[in-house]
């Protein structure tokens, strides 16, 4: 067996709506229905471009024991941040801007990559990385 990639994150929210929202105005992922809906089990996909799973979206139900024990916005242990590859560095800072989104910027003095910090709304550290952008 061989490891060749993330094929996606996950992140429990008690707000999937506005979650959804933000990987969609920030990210440009596109919003589909899990298919565990059915069973009662609500959530999205967030998919790039290609139709690609990239964010999986995970409501909190507060009537349900499903995710005791689990609080979004509370720190992760020892998981820090989702990191994402990206184009557009310029194009980025501009719509964080016209969001009104705090972020930090590390135009890193090695190596090709500019990077993009920020926190999504369930308190999730992410990396947008740039390289040779």
């Amino acid at each position: 067996m061989q490891v060749s990639g993330i094929d996606h994150v996950n992140i429990l929210t008690q707000d999937l709506d506005a979650t959804a929202a933000f990987y969609e105005r920030l990210l440009g992922l596109t919003r589909s229905d899990n298919l565990g809906i059915s069973t009662g089990f609500r959530g999205a996909w967030m998919r790039d471009t290609t139709g690609s799973a990239i964010v999986h979206l995970v409501w909190k139900d507060p009537a349900s024991d499903r995710y005791e024990g689990y609080e979004p916005g509370q720190p992760t242990n020892a998981v820090h941040h989702v990191a994402f590859r990206c184009e557009g560095f310029t194009a980025m800072r501009e719509k964080l801007d016209a969001l009104g989104l705090e972020y930090r910027v590390n135009d890193r003095q090695y190596g090709p990559v500019r990077q993009i910090f920020l926190v999504d709304p369930n308190a999730v550290n992410l990396e947008l990385n740039f390289a040779g952008d």
